[in-house]
């Protein structure tokens, strides 16, 4: 069964000067008996926290047009936003997307910036195209699937795994198992429960307070400095 968000606002402003143009949307669904959010977004800046007493997850949708008159940004934004929450089965899914269409303003004149507020309880699956991604307080576990963009994750209880084109990493403080797989970029990891374990092209890598195991996989280049592990350093 799918069951749709509620779009409860809609607001729409212009900077003449830059000619910058920005849509707002907002998005709430009930979280009851739903284990998992899956969100599949293109270029944009997303952020995720989770709440202890939050019983829905709320999603404040900034749709930014640059380099056309305000009358083209709305048909853009009417026309080729895909943005959307529903549910399926015990997973809820957020989509945010443009439509591929090439044009001028195709060249980085259009975002979805994303703000997310979800119960703490849930999973988070994240497919991401470009753009900075924060995810903090989260109990379950988190996996990001993302193209470049800076990443930093905070306060997860869960596991937490990072497959990154580019960008920098920086992680702090995940109870349970960290694994990264990152293309390029420095990566940056402090107080980790679990296991570490680590893939890395270029980019430095800096990782202390490791309950657990570190396991280098691939280092190919870039200063790597580890310590305060208590368990072993495997590379």
């Amino acid at each position: 069964m799918k069951l749709k968000a509620t779009l409860v606002v809609i607001f729409f402003c212009c900077a003449a000067f830059g000619y910058a143009h920005s849509q707002e949307k907002h998005l709430r669904l009930s979280a009851d008996g739903i284990e998992v959010l899956r969100i599949d977004c293109g270029a944009g800046a997303l952020v995720i926290q989770g709440s202890e007493i939050l019983d829905q997850i709320e999603v404040t949708a900034e749709i930014v047009i640059k380099g056309v008159s305000e009358n083209k940004a709305k048909g853009i934004i009417q026309d080729q936003v895909e943005l959307s929450l529903e549910r399926r089965g015990r997973k809820a899914v957020l989509i945010s997307h443009f439509e591929s269409r090439f044009s001028v303003i195709s060249l980085g004149g259009k975002a979805i910036h994303l703000t997310v507020r979800v119960p703490e309880r849930m999973d988070i699956d994240i497919e991401d195209g470009s753009g900075d991604i924060g995810v903090e307080h989260i109990a379950g576990d988190v996996r990001i699937d993302d193209g470049s963009g800076e990443i930093r994750v905070e306060g997860i209880k869960g596991d937490l795994v990072v497959d990154d084109g580019s960008g920098v990493i920086k992680v702090i403080g995940v109870k349970g198992d960290l694994e990264i797989d990152d293309g390029s970029g420095s990566l940056y990891a402090r107080n980790i429960g679990g296991n570490v374990t680590l893939r890395d092209g270029s980019g430095s890598i800096d990782v202390s307070g490791v309950n657990g195991d570190v396991y280098l996989k691939d280092d190919g280049s870039g200063g790597v400095a580890i310590k305060d592990v208590k368990g072993r350093v495997v590379k």
